[in-house]
């Protein structure tokens, strides 16, 4: 299991909607600040807006505004939402099983170390890490 860049897009993306609320960002603004793709942004807003996340507006004043809480928002909510159903393991998927299942004494290990991976991934929200990318550029303008 891998995340990819379009999900640390997301998840940054979000970030930068968050350090505003309520106000419309440009699309090219969020890509500069967060440095993401600009090209790449559109798709990534039509997921979020999906879920009913952000929302757009086109033309003077328009952009892209964070509809919802940022303590609402998982680490885990978006991955799955751009990745789908994340399992560290095969076997741990529906759509393939395991054929080995009730006999392999990986199973168990697996099932622990997803459960572990998923409870801290559904812990992180958009708002921490917001506060955590603001700690953080605080401290590197004070270097």
């Amino acid at each position: 299991m891998e995340i990819t860049k379009k999900t640390e897009y997301a998840i940054s993306a979000l970030i930068e909607l968050a350090q505003n609320p309520g106000e419309y960002i440009s699309s090219k603004e969020i890509a500069h600040r967060q440095e993401i793709p600009v090209n790449f942004l559109p798709q990534i807003i039509a997921l979020l807006g999906t879920e009913g996340w952000v929302e757009g507006v086109r033309g003077p004043g328009g952009g892209v505004r964070l509809l919802v809480d940022p303590n609402s928002i998982s680490v885990k909510d978006v991955i799955e939402l751009i990745e789908g159903r994340v399992a560290i393991s095969r076997c741990l998927t529906n759509e393939l099983g395991c054929s080995r299942l009730g006999r392999c004494p990986l199973h168990s290990v697996w099932q622990e170390a997803q459960t572990a991976l998923m409870g801290v991934l559904g812990r992180i929200t958009i708002a921490r890490l917001t506060e955590q990318e603001k700690a953080l550029t605080s401290a590197s303008e004070a270097d």
